[in-house]
This record gives structure tokens, C-alpha cells and sequence, in this order.
């Protein structure tokens, strides 16, 4: 017993000590992970590097809290709203970023966009941050003006030109790490918020990790993120899943219909899933709205 708490440095309080009162549910019971620990002593000590590995994931990736700008960007301004984007107040994320104030910043431009309707965003900004603790917007941008040097904020301000068709708060609720450029993001609304995260996390996950493993259908990355704010009925969405790709093509091409051939090697875990899934229940009329966005830029560090 001794031996693990040392590993998990629960031990000389290099852990936190609300740590120990983290709670893990089944059908049956609800256990913390001091019982967990003291229940399951053998297996852990068998598989303790898992253990540890799965901990330290699940603490990074659940929880995490993002901030979603929509703008509308008229063909007009496109040129000087990316320029100044870009080249000016990514440095100003950059900044928050080293010191610790987010983790991500990055930008994205819908494929396809088309029109001047200003209710329809082509553009969408993603600050992401570890926590709900740590988000903060006033002290990131006011904290680090100084990284756009000597230019004077009013001469690279883009919302003159632009419009915030709407914003959202999101929490990250599972992923599969991975590179792409093109993000198809499937809006939903489901029946049961708890239930379509559920099914998500238990059947779906799997079958895109053995197509993103397998490098079945072109898929690098998938995740899935639930609305914080705004909420309710009339809210545009209350959860949304991703499937990451490398190249545009490559989302075009799962999206479009295929029949799935039976001796194919995805086949018997498409089936599977479609015996198991109740997506027809939890949404009876399919995604909201499917959209493609690309990276425009990304800055992690």
C-alpha cells in the first residue's frame, strides 16, 4: 500500500489531498479513490503505469474550458481581418499563453461560406483554457498588450469590420489526440445530454480510435465537447462532436454516402455499433447542422 500511494505521490503531500476524495461511479456504487486504492491494491500494483498514465490524461482533458467567438467577416475586409489576426493579436495569445493564462488560441475559417448575411459567422476563434479557475479574458488580453510592441491597438482592431454572430462557452468532455487542419464539427441537440455523452464515450469512441489506429476512413483526431452557456431549448446546440482530418478532400470524402461493403475491415464494428447505438432516440433528427472549418492558425506555446 505504501508503495503506491509513493508512486502517485499521494505520500509527503505532493499530491493534493482533495485527490483522495475524487469519486468513480459504476452501475452499482459510487467508491473514492482512497477505497479504490485500498479494494483494488493487486490489480493496480500490476498495472500501475496505465494507471498513472490514464489519471494524468484524464485530468488534462476533461474540464478544460473553451471560449468560441463566431464572427462574420465580409469578402471585403477577409484580407485585413486575417492580417491583422494573425500577424498582431496572435502575439498578444501568445504571451498569455507562456505565462500560464490559457493553453490554446487558434482560428478558423468555414469552408464554403458564402454571402453577406451577418447572421452567418465564416470565421470562429477557440481559447482554450484548463480550467474554468483559470479563465480569465480581461486579464489575457489586458495583461499582455504589450506583446503587440508599438503599434497602436486602435489601428489593428478588427471589430469595426466584423460581427460576433454569437459566442458560446464549451467544456471538453473526451478526445483522441491527434494532427488535422480540417474540423468537421456535428452539432447536436440531443433528448439526453448525459445519455448522448455516455454512448459517445463507450461505443463511438472506440470504433473512431480503431479507424484513426487502422487509418480507416482518413480520420486523425476526434472529440467531444458539451455547451456550458448559452443554454436551453432555443440555444443553437448543447453538445458537439469533432473528426479531424489532414486534407479537405479527406472530410468531403467521409462525409459523402458509401455503402459499407461486408468483408470491409470497419464492417464488423460498424455493425456492431448500430445494433448497440440509441442515436435515433437521443436525436431523432440527426446532427443540427454539420460544418467543415479549417485552421487558419494555431498557437499552443
Amino acid at each position: 500500500m505504501g508503495l503506491i500511494l509513493a508512486y502517485l505521490g499521494i505520500i509527503n503531500s505532493s499530491l493534493p489531498v482533495s485527490i483522495l476524495s475524487w469519486t468513480f461511479r459504476n452501475s452499482k456504487k459510487s467508491v473514492t479513490l482512497r477505497e479504490f486504492i485500498i479494494n483494488y491494491h493487486p490489480l493496480i500494483m500490476k498495472n500501475l503505469g496505465l494507471i498513472i498514465i490514464a489519471i494524468l490524461l484524464t485530468g488534462s482533458i476533461y474540464g478544460q474550458i473553451s471560449y468560441l467567438q463566431y464572427r462574420h467577416v465580409p469578402a471585403d475586409h477577409e484580407a485585413k481581418f486575417l492580417e491583422r489576426e494573425t500577424k498582431h493579436w496572435s502575439k498578444v495569445a501568445q504571451s498569455a499563453i507562456k505565462k500560464g493564462q490559457m493553453m490554446s488560441w487558434s482560428l478558423w475559417r468555414v469552408v464554403g461560406a458564402i454571402g453577406n448575411d451577418e447572421s452567418i459567422p465564416n470565421y470562429v476563434f477557440v481559447n482554450t483554457y484548463e480550467n474554468i479557475d483559470q479563465m480569465d479574458p480581461s486579464k489575457v488580453w489586458n495583461d499582455n498588450m504589450d506583446a503587440i510592441g508599438d503599434v497602436k491597438p486602435e489601428d489593428i482592431e478588427t471589430n469595426s469590420f466584423t460581427t460576433t454572430t454569437y459566442d458560446y462557452y464549451v467544456q471538453s468532455e473526451d478526445q483522441i489526440p491527434g494532427d488535422y487542419t480540417y474540423a468537421l464539427v456535428n452539432y447536436a441537440k440531443p433528448t439526453d445530454l448525459a445519455a448522448f455523452i455516455q454512448e459517445n464515450r463507450e461505443l463511438w469512441k472506440p470504433l473512431h480510435q480503431a479507424s484513426i489506429d487502422n487509418i480507416l476512413n482518413n480520420m486523425t483526431y476526434w472529440g467531444m465537447s458539451s455547451a456550458i452557456y448559452p443554454a436551453g431549448h432555443k440555444a443553437r446546440f448543447s453538445v458537439f462532436t469533432v473528426d479531424g482530418f489532414k486534407s479537405l478532400n479527406d472530410a468531403l470524402d467521409y462525409l459523402r454516402f458509401t455503402e459499407t461493403a461486408s468483408n470491409s475491415m470497419n464492417a464488423a464494428g460498424w455493425n456492431d455499433v448500430i445494433d448497440k447505438t440509441k442515436m435515433d432516440e437521443l436525436t431523432p433528427n440527426g446532427f443540427e447542422r454539420r460544418i467543415i472549418y479549417e485552421r487558419v492558425m494555431s498557437i499552443t506555446e
